[in-house]
């Protein structure tokens, strides 16, 4: 028990290090042989952005697996509200900062330091969040039922649809999200394995089987004889 507990501490502060805005952008760390000018900062930025992105993305998809695994559903809920809490509460700093600076998603990559840690923290909870909704469906939209988080996530999951930065692999990926949110129109060939609904049940019985259960000859007294159990089995 104490085991499957330091296990969960563990699972919870990995995913805590994934929502923090602890990773800096420096765009003078890949100028070392390229002159500086404001052009050449900006796309030194994007890249160093999409570099630890791509990282960070790899860690959240292994947390993610994590969560999935944990047996107890309780146990899984209660790990999900701490994470999504956390989420939530960066999206919502990011949205602040954003929105006072005046920052539109279609703009280039921010030169401003604070700004730019902003909307990278933004971009990657909203992509950590959107796996939580891809593969973990049902119980992480039953945390969206809370109207502020609602509507904190569907504001970061617009700005990062509409960035001019983000890769394609990335945008079909919050696409799925919205799909699964009902934020748009469902594709004709929209599916979700993970969903409660969609995974495979077993097959009932055909109906003869059943009846051929029921009208089994019964046999009459009790017997303890080796072949007859083994054939009844």
């Amino acid at each position: 028990m104490a085991g499957h507990s330091n296990n969960l501490c563990y699972i919870l502060l990995f995913c805590a290090s994934l929502v923090s805005a602890d990773d800096k952008l420096n765009p003078l760390e890949q100028t070392k042989t390229v002159p500086v000018t404001q052009g050449n900062i900006n796309s030194n930025a994007v890249a160093l952005f999409e570099r630890l992105f791509q990282l960070k993305r790899s860690e959240q998809k292994d947390a993610v697996q994590r969560i999935a695994e944990v047996k107890s559903i309780e146990k899984q809920r209660k790990l999900l509200e701490l994470v999504i809490t956390k989420i939530m509460e960066v999206l919502t700093h990011s949205r602040i900062k954003l929105e006072s600076s005046g920052y539109l998603p279609e703009s280039d990559f921010p030169q401003d330091e604070s700004l730019r840690d902003a909307l990278s923290s933004m971009i990657e909870n909203t992509a950590f969040m959107g796996d939580l909704v891809l593969f973990l469906p049902d119980a992480t939209k039953a945390f969206l039922k809370n109207n502020e988080w609602n509507t904190i996530f569907k504001w970061s999951l617009s700005i990062c649809q509409q960035s001019v930065f983000l890769s394609t692999a990335t945008k079909k990926m919050l696409h799925l999200v919205a799909q699964e949110l009902n934020l748009v129109e469902r594709e004709s060939n929209y599916f979700n394995p993970y969903a409660e609904a969609n995974r495979k049940k077993p097959d009932p019985l055909p109906e003869n089987v059943e009846k051929k259960k029921v009208r089994k000859k019964i046999s009459k007294g009790p017997s303890l004889s080796g072949s007859r159990l083994k054939n009844e089995l």
